[in-house]
């Protein structure tokens, strides 16, 4: 391990690994690098740029010879650091003129007590010094890094170095030979060493004069900006013949437009656009122009009279049919537990992982949980998500087009069941394993401790932890559970029976403990969280089904309580508030309950002058973490409204919703891998990131106006709500994938084509 003495000066070049990690919904992103790797000299070919001009550098680049991107003197406060522990205990303050961390706990870890600092860039090219002053009250080692901010948190630059009672100042020269980086960070790592232990008890470590000044910039290279999306926005994909097509054109100028046919260039269709919409979301002007009645097949574009086109796109029967099995897909090329075969996920083929038994936390006791999906970008398994994903297979199973599918191509394809009840079927095995034998209560999640590298499913290998029981676990679990007992009753009657045995067990636990705390990580545990402090919802949602499954008036009477009473409910299709799909059930069992159906109704009515307001007909006004779930989910309401009361306004809205999804949107992105002209291909998933291949057919999160990580912040401030998405795996509330994100768009998707 090279060390970086009192005084050092090396020259650095970097590999860089994009990602950042796993953050969806309101799972916690942890702040901090496993690495411990001593800065290496290291080179990659990397592909020719041109170099900047001393005019691109003083007035268009962002950076120029000496200037500072860092310099902190910590005169009177801590100078923005935030702290980050893991098993560690630390406070910081500013003592004399110095950042003053103490270590109050050493923990485990080398990063068990980390102060970072964000803010900054590094550009490609640029020659910089990072320099900084450093005492001790003991003598121990620390680790300072400058280094990407996700993935596998590799460093640009980074040592470790002895400190003690005598000021150091600690100096290092390196070339950003990466892809410039508009969000790295700054990183101090004063864990647990090999020279200290927790017998050095409490001590102050002592940070003054930080500084990183660029002194060479000659060759530094640009940031590349966020694109500029296109005028002419369509679905990129496309349109069944008798299917609502509509387009949007971002111009007050433009009047008209042509589609035309993208082979020969002949107008086969001409239309005018409607009034100027000012789509605040998107802080732009709109025209809408409609051409549903255009049903010849073919591959066209439209062109806006000021000359502005669309990507192309097909009008086609079975338009959708490549997209939806690769969206299905998904799922199994998720799957835990099991080989997944070569033939079917390709590269991302792997052995079966995580076959090791979980230690449920704070005990010595070990239990088989192998199996499920993985969630999302990382490998965590959570029970609510999961739940939430299952119950949209099933509602596609009962209401969508892809009911009867067998040959999607998963390995039970074929066998004479609907392969979406297959895939539901394999994390419900696994969600049986989650139930406590003993209680009925069902554990929230299993992970291991720290979402994991940026590596491979099957070299996750640190020990499993199942986190404590939930009450909202519980309630989704006995839901979906109850559901399937009715769903499978057909294929597999002792399945069914053990899914109804469990749901009934589940509720004797939910009833015992309702209103208990919502689930919070243990404080050594750091993956993703899901909490959600109301179970009203969740256990509507297990009410409802259990009455549908069973006829036991006992559940109607709950359901009926919560329904007609003054408590606030989650009515919705998420993972927090699955207040919906108690609705629908409600409404359409064999004794349907009218003011589940209105509330439902009411509730998809109300998207209606969201819609007419948006320039893009998307039936939502906020843009939060995971936008493209809600915009998936609001779909799935818009079509379980027309179930309940047909009304062609809610098909026609919900094929705006599938098509903002898959390009008429204010980014002009379809947001589904490897579909349309401009699909991502930077995406927050391990696997992905590991071979550095996309996997098609997942839906990435979208717009987040929240801009929760410090890469969106870099480039995205300023920007409008409906604008804030970059295709970047360091961009996690952004640009990572969930299985249900996916699970909606399955329903959606699956009732238009």
């Amino acid at each position: 391990m090279r060390r970086f003495k009192k005084v050092v000066a090396v020259a650095l070049a970097a590999t860089m690994a994009t990602g950042l990690m796993a953050g969806c919904g309101s799972k916690t992103a942890a702040t901090t690098s496993a690495s411990t790797e001593a800065a290496e000299v290291a080179t990659e070919e990397q592909e020719t740029t041109e170099a900047a001009t001393e005019e691109d550098t003083e007035e268009g680049l962002g950076v120029a010879t000496g200037d500072k991107a860092v310099d902190i003197q910590f005169d009177s406060d801590t100078g923005n650091f935030l702290t980050y522990t893991n098993g560690g205990q630390e406070e910081i303050s500013n003592v004399d003129g110095q950042l003053c961390v103490t270590i109050q706990k050493l923990g485990k870890l080398d990063y068990a007590n980390q102060i970072y600092y964000d803010g900054f860039r590094l550009y490609e090219g640029c020659v910089y010094k990072y320099s900084f002053e450093v005492s001790c009250d003991v003598e121990r080692t620390i680790e300072w890094r400058l280094q990407i901010n996700g993935g596998d948190y590799h460093p640009y630059i980074s040592g470790t170095d002895v400190i003690g009672p005598e000021k150091k100042t600690i100096e290092a020269e390196f070339t950003m030979n990466e892809a410039s980086d508009p969000a790295p960070r700054l990183v101090f790592n004063m864990g647990k060493f090999d020279d200290i232990d927790e017998a050095a008890g409490e001590h102050n470590i002592y940070f003054d004069n930080i500084l990183l000044e660029a002194t060479d910039a000659s060759n530094a290279q640009k940031i590349e900006a966020v694109p500029t999306p296109l005028e002419v926005k369509v679905n990129q994909i496309g349109y069944r013949p008798d299917s609502v097509k509509t387009v949007t054109v971002n111009s007050k100028e433009a009047e008209s437009f042509d589609v035309v046919d993208a082979a020969n260039g002949e107008t086969v269709y001409s239309g005018k656009l409607g009034d100027v919409i000012f789509d605040s979301s998107a802080s732009e002007m709109a025209r809408i122009g409609d051409f549903t009645e255009l049903k010849t097949p073919g591959t066209y574009k439209v062109v806006a009279d000021d000359g502005e086109e669309s990507y192309e796109f097909k009008i086609e029967d079975g338009v959708y049919d490549d997209i939806y099995k690769d969206i299905v897909l998904m799922l199994y090329k998720q799957r835990c537990g099991s080989d997944l075969d070569e033939s079917i996920a390709g590269d991302f083929a792997h052995v079966a992982c995580h076959t090791g038994e979980a230690v449920v936390y704070g005990t010595d006791t070990k239990v088989d949980v192998s199996g499920g999906w993985h969630d999302a970008g990382d490998y965590g398994r959570y029970v609510v998500p999961g739940a939430k994903t299952v119950a949209d297979l099933i509602l596609s199973y009962e209401d969508t087009d892809g009911a009867a599918l067998d040959d999607l191509g998963i390995p039970e394809s074929g066998n004479g069941v609907p392969d979406l009840l297959d895939e539901a079927r394999y994390e419900l095995e696994w969600m049986l394993k989650m139930q406590d034998a003993s209680t009925g209560g069902v554990y929230h999640k299993v992970t291991c401790a720290n979402f994991p590298e940026t590596v491979n499913a099957v070299d996750e290998t640190d020990q499993l932890i199942l986190s404590p029981i939930s009450n909202t676990a519980t309630g989704d679990f006995a839901a979906v559970m109850a559901k399937a007992s009715i769903i499978y009753g057909d294929t597999d009657k002792e399945f069914a029976d053990r899914c109804l045995a469990a749901a009934e067990k589940a509720w004797e636990y939910l009833s015992a403990h309702q209103g208990d705390p919502g689930f919070k990580n243990p404080e050594d545990i750091v993956t993703g969280e899901y909490d959600d402090s109301s179970d009203i919802d969740e256990y509507l949602w297990a009410a409802v089904e259990l009455y549908a499954a069973t006829g036991d008036t006992q559940y109607k009477t709950v359901a009926d309580e919560i329904i007609t009473g003054s408590s606030p409910v989650g009515y919705d299709l998420g993972w927090a508030s699955v207040g919906v799909y108690a609705l629908y059930d409600y409404a359409r069992c064999d004794d349907p309950s009218e003011e589940a159906k209105e509330k439902l109704i009411s509730k998809a009515d109300a998207l209606e002058s969201i819609i007419n307001k948006s320039g893009v007909g998307v039936a939502i006004k906020d843009f939060p973490w995971g936008s493209n779930m809600n915009v998936a989910d609001a779909g799935m309401l818009l079509l379980m409204a027309n179930k309940l009361s047909p009304d062609e306004k809610y098909t026609t809205y919900a094929q705006y919703q599938l098509d903002y999804l898959l390009g008429r949107n204010a980014v002009s992105y379809c947001f589904v891998t490897g579909y349309g002209a401009v699909s991502p291909t930077q995406t927050h998933h391990r696997p992905s990131q590991v071979l550095e291949e996309t996997m098609p057919g997942m839906l990435v999160g979208g717009p987040n106006s929240g801009l929760d990580e410090s890469y969106s912040k870099a480039v995205l401030t300023g920007y409008a709500p409906a604008r804030c998405y970059v295709d970047n795996s360091q961009a996690y509330s952004l640009n990572e994938v969930t299985i249900y994100w996916n699970s909606p768009l399955v329903y959606l998707m699956g009732s238009l084509k």
